[in-house]
């Protein structure tokens, strides 16, 4: 029993992007040969033409989630069901979405997410809804640690008293572990080592910068983990992020 999955957030590619990025991207992506695909701050056409494609809701990005874009997009060859746009009404909107698919015979629960960034309305054109640098953080970290995991862990009693072939993956817009986006020492960063406790996350320290990150319910394990780069074998850049592939199955390593 094994899945392959794929995360970036592929910047706003799509049809019309310079220098054929978007296609460049959309073959990269697609030659991984992935069973599950995350991809954030993305266009639904990126993703491969057979399987099933669900989205976020909107965030209020504006023009560009107008033309389609998401912040958060899953495909899966298998399809999906139990699907779940909103999470929480206390998370920032337009930025998680749950679904399960079959894949080698088990079912899978995939959770897509887009963390704000720090900067995530922090400027005074938003008035009274002006948040603190990395307050949109916090709030969608406290929402995933306070209602959305809870209520995935009943779904699971009384079979286990923890979720089973779970991964939640997406821009997770902060270096795991700290350095300076966040720092170590901050409350964003406190929070988010006290929401993923339990869970492993193996994209953790793949680079300095590297933010779109995957955490996988305990039993899990990677058999193989693949770098995506931002740049084309040609040099020219795909997007503004890295991304990853992995193999995933159940028990010991």
């Amino acid at each position: 029993m094994s899945i392959r999955i794929l995360n970036w957030n592929t910047e706003w590619l799509g049809p019309g992007s310079r220098s054929g990025r978007f296609a460049k991207a959309k073959a990269l992506i697609a030659s991984y040969d992935p069973d599950v695909i995350c991809l954030t701050e993305a266009r639904p056409e990126t993703m491969p033409e057979l399987g099933q494609t669900i989205a976020s809701e909107l965030s209020g990005a504006g023009k560009i989630e107008n033309r389609g874009g998401r912040k958060v997009v899953l495909w899966s060859r298998f399809g999906w069901s139990n699907v779940d746009t909103l999470g929480s009404s206390d998370m920032p909107p337009g930025r998680f979405i749950k679904a399960t698919t079959f894949a080698g015979g088990e079912q899978w629960t995939i959770i897509g997410m887009c963390v704000p960034y720090a900067h995530y309305r922090n400027h005074a054109k938003w008035g009274d809804q002006r948040k603190t640098f990395w307050g949109g953080a916090c709030e969608y970290l406290d929402a995933l640690r306070e209602e959305v995991l809870p209520r995935l862990r009943e779904e699971f009693l009384p079979y286990s008293k923890d979720p089973l072939n779970t991964i939640l993956l997406g821009d997770f817009n902060m270096q795991i572990p700290a350095f300076n986006y966040p720092y170590e020492g901050s409350e964003v960063n406190k929070k988010r080592k006290e929401t993923f406790a339990g869970w492993l996350i193996p994209t953790a320290g793949i680079s300095r910068h590297f933010i779109d990150h995957i955490a996988m319910s305990s039993e899990l394990r990677v058999n193989s983990l693949q770098y995506i780069s931002r740049f084309d074998s040609d040099g020219s850049q795909l997007s503004d992020h890295n991304g990853v592939c992995i193999d995933v199955t159940r028990g010991p390593s």
